[in-house]
């Protein structure tokens, strides 16, 4: 059952804080569409807890720039996680319409988390925050700069990335076992009297803290990248959303014409309410209100042609015989018939005729003789000899 804004106002810090670590830890476990409606009231429900944690702590003035970790207890250490944590219960809210502006707020927080820790000395000498603290975020590939893009080495961004990987896996082992020496799993605290338990068991929270708090910054540094990338098409689907909705507007009076087109789509005189490419004006409907013609019509559309063809092969059907395309081709004129004489046949020679045998033989003679003399292919220059 959640609570009311002003009864968590009411309550210390601690117990806030406490209970967010308790609520988030909960919706990160839990079985839930994240699209869901109890999903979305818890989601909330965090968002606003996190953020009255926030303004308490602003209230107090509780981190300086000027100070070290040293120069705070235990229980204010974990209270640098406040800002990471609301980045990342802002990520699990749902606003088809204003997520762009939920992801930038979550992208703020990160960086505060971030400008925080490296000010109190727990993130050193990290090139990775430091680049997110210039303003270069990764973004489609991209580092986004004030001045320009700038491109980003695939190679070394993978190498950072399993830098990362493997370092926040030992952090998590070291955070899981330092939970169980905290629980009581282990049997470290029992070798010691009772003052050397509590100053151990002190020291040991105290890591814990500062583990917690540099196992999110590197959680936080790949939030970011990807976060980046998301605010980039949130920022597009809304502009698209925006530009849908300018283009459904009516020309005339500024009303949007889209729900009348739905209508009209599906009236058996559908083409009837189009603007005539002629002379510009929309044509007039076929029937008036009280079912009469206006005017001239055929009893077809496009609906029915459809119909008839949704079981026709995905081919082209021929449409008529090759005897039909060869006469209307000659109709056409494309087809050229005549020409000159045709060659007469050669007469054939009379068995009679020894002459005219002798002189067909002669010649039959020297044409063999001339192919023995002259082979195939004996005047092409490397080509088809033999």
């Amino acid at each position: 059952m959640s609570m009311e804004r002003s009864e968590y106002q009411e309550l210390p810090l601690s117990v806030n804080f406490a209970r967010a670590q308790s609520q988030l830890k909960s919706i990160n476990n839990t079985s839930l569409a994240s699209s869901s409606e109890e999903y979305q009231k818890q989601a909330v429900d965090l968002v606003m807890l996190l953020k009255i944690c926030s303004s308490q702590i602003d209230r107090l003035s509780l981190f300086s720039s000027n100070e070290s970790t040293e120069d705070y207890s235990t229980s204010e250490l974990k209270l640098i996680l406040v800002s990471a944590y609301l980045g990342e219960a802002l990520q699990k809210l749902t606003a088809p319409d204003g997520r762009a502006e939920i992801l930038t707020e979550a992208l703020v927080q990160y960086k505060s988390f971030l400008s925080l820790g490296q000010s109190l000395g727990i993130v050193n000498e990290n090139k990775e925050v430091e680049r997110i603290l210039r303003g270069q975020e990764k973004a489609s590939g991209k580092l986004s700069t004030g001045t320009g893009a700038l491109s980003a080495d695939p190679g070394l961004s993978r190498m950072q990335k399993i830098e990362r990987f493997k370092r926040t896996r030992a952090m998590q082992q070291d955070i899981a076992e330092i939970e169980a020496m905290l629980s009581g799993k282990s049997s470290v605290a029992s070798k010691h009297d009772v003052d050397e338990q509590e100053q151990d068991i002190e020291e040991i929270e105290r890591e814990y803290a500062i583990k917690l708090i540099e196992l999110k910054v590197y959680q936080v540094i790949d939030d970011i990248d990807m976060l980046n990338s998301e605010i980039e098409m949130a920022k597009q689907m809304e502009q698209m959303k925006l530009n849908r909705a300018l283009a459904g507007l009516d020309k005339d009076n500024g009303n949007s014409s889209a729900a009348s087109d739905d209508r009209n789509q599906w009236r058996l005189d559908s083409h009837s309410y189009k603007i005539d490419p002629r002379t510009g004006k929309p044509i007039l409907p076929i029937l008036n209100d009280r079912g009469q013609p206006m005017r001239p019509f055929v009893l077809t559309n496009d609906r029915q042609r459809i119909k008839d063809s949704v079981f026709r092969p995905d081919w082209a059907l021929p449409t008529m015989t090759v005897d039909d395309y060869l006469k209307q081709e000659q109709e056409r004129g494309n087809i050229i018939s005549g020409g000159g004489k045709e060659p007469d046949e050669k007469p054939e020679i009379d068995d009679n005729d020894f002459e005219a045998l002798d002189a067909d033989t002669i010649k039959k003679r020297e044409w063999d003789d001339f192919k023995d003399d002259n082979p195939r292919g004996a005047g092409n220059r490397g080509g088809n000899r033999g």
